[in-house]
């Protein structure tokens, strides 16, 4: 096995180039980008390497994860721990079958719950929606020094951080107090360190981003507030697209008031084409740009809307008022959101979200956004889920420590 005397960055994703941009910026020729271009059966993936690739600072160097394996290890390496091989084993497929009977049937009688209250397990391997595959990182067969790079606090208290992760990195990478604690709870032993958002600090002015929005988006009326809407994608394939069928009539109507723009989540313009077509075809100015620096997109924006996901923190990081669009409580992706306490249901005590009904006028919702100071201000709700930021470290002193022990 040969080692490589350099930091590698594994990336999964397009967008991941945008939360590793500082450190991109920051290592030169000491860095090589491995694109992983491993088969899966999620069709999100689908054109991921070509558009990874069509995105790349063509100065930087980069291989593909499959001239990697098995060949040569890098001295650093950063992942998000959103690679993995999809292993069909014999126990993988027991696990299956269990799954979409007897899980199943737990599900169907709500008897999951019952367990989940008892034994913080819902018993089900999934149920029907379970893969036949088990799930290996290979982090460790390309990695002598490996650092999970965290991807947004789109987190489960009761599901993060995934038992595979345990043996897999040498050091976690946290937002805030709130994963640090989830996986030190879970991994006492683990080294964990509290980073922030490197991708959206030293971010330029509101009035500079604005700027930059309004050259790119000509149409955009100077004289009215930016609304910027981030959609959440639903992987449930019977109801993807629902929150997108859901609002997109209601937010049509704010375009009388307010240019707003709406940035569909980047899996779903990967399978979701009717869904992106019917934005298009609205009022709506459409950011389809998979090269997006987020920061300035946020930055621009005077409110967000927001359902659940990552962008929720993402707002409240920035100081954003933030409006969040809920889902019917009868749907299967909120019930499963609820069920995992994610902790976006939990900013819901401290942030306006609304249900749907035909008569809701979101104009009035935002207006008082806008116009409200409130008990939480923008500033006071992100003290309150990251803290001060004295007590976050600077990725790149990170990085330079480490280095000095490795190299």
């Amino acid at each position: 096995m040969q080692i490589k005397n350099k930091i590698a960055i594994l990336i999964s994703w397009p967008r991941e180039l945008d939360m590793f941009q500082v450190l991109i910026e920051n290592i030169s020729d000491d860095l090589v980008i491995v694109i992983d271009d491993l088969i899966y059966t999620e069709s999100e993936r689908s054109g991921n390497v070509k558009n990874i690739v069509e995105l790349m600072d063509r100065e930087l160097e980069y291989i593909l994860l499959s001239k990697v394996l098995g060949k040569l290890k890098y001295n650093i390496l950063f992942s998000t721990a959103q690679t993995f091989q999809e292993r069909f084993t014999f126990r993988s497929y027991l696990k299956y079958y269990y799954a979409v009977s007897i899980g199943s049937f737990l599900q169907f009688f709500g008897l999951s719950n019952l367990f989940l209250k008892i034994i913080n397990r819902p018993l089900t391997g999934g149920g029907k929606n379970a893969k036949k595959f088990e799930i290996h990182q290979i982090e460790r067969e390309i990695g002598i020094k490996v650092i999970r790079y965290p991807k947004g606090l789109d987190v489960s208290f009761k599901r993060y951080p995934v038992d595979r992760w345990k043996q897999e990195f040498d050091m976690h990478l946290c937002h805030s107090d709130i994963d640090y604690n989830l996986i030190k709870n879970k991994f006492p032993l683990a080294d964990c360190i509290k980073i922030g958002y490197p991708k959206y600090d030293s971010i330029i002015l509101p009035e500079e981003a604005k700027q930059e929005i309004y050259s790119e988006f000509v149409n955009l009326d100077k004289s009215k507030p930016i609304i910027v809407w981030m959609p959440a994608h639903i992987k449930n394939r019977s109801e993807r697209g629902l929150n997108l069928e859901l609002w997109l009539p209601v937010i049509n109507r704010l375009t009388k008031k307010y240019n707003v723009i709406v940035r569909p989540h980047p899996k779903t313009r990967m399978v979701s084409h009717y869904h992106i077509d019917s934005l298009i075809e609205s009022n709506l100015i459409v950011d389809l740009n998979f090269n997006r620096e987020m920061g300035i997109l946020y930055q621009a924006a005077d409110l967000i809307l927001a359902d659940y996901g990552g962008s929720v923190l993402d707002s409240i990081y920035m100081k954003k008022r933030t409006v969040l669009l809920n889902m019917s409580h009868k749907s299967n992706f909120y019930k499963w959101r609820k069920q995992g306490e994610y902790l976006d249901q939990y900013v819901r005590n401290d942030i306006v979200s609304i249900d749907y009904n035909d008569a809701v006028d979101l104009s009035e919702v935002v207006d008082e956004v806008l116009c409200d100071e409130g008990a939480l201000t923008p500033s006071k709700l992100k003290n309150k889920y990251f803290e001060k930021s004295e007590n976050y470290k600077n990725i790149i002193d990170i990085l330079n420590n480490i280095k000095s022990e490795m190299f």
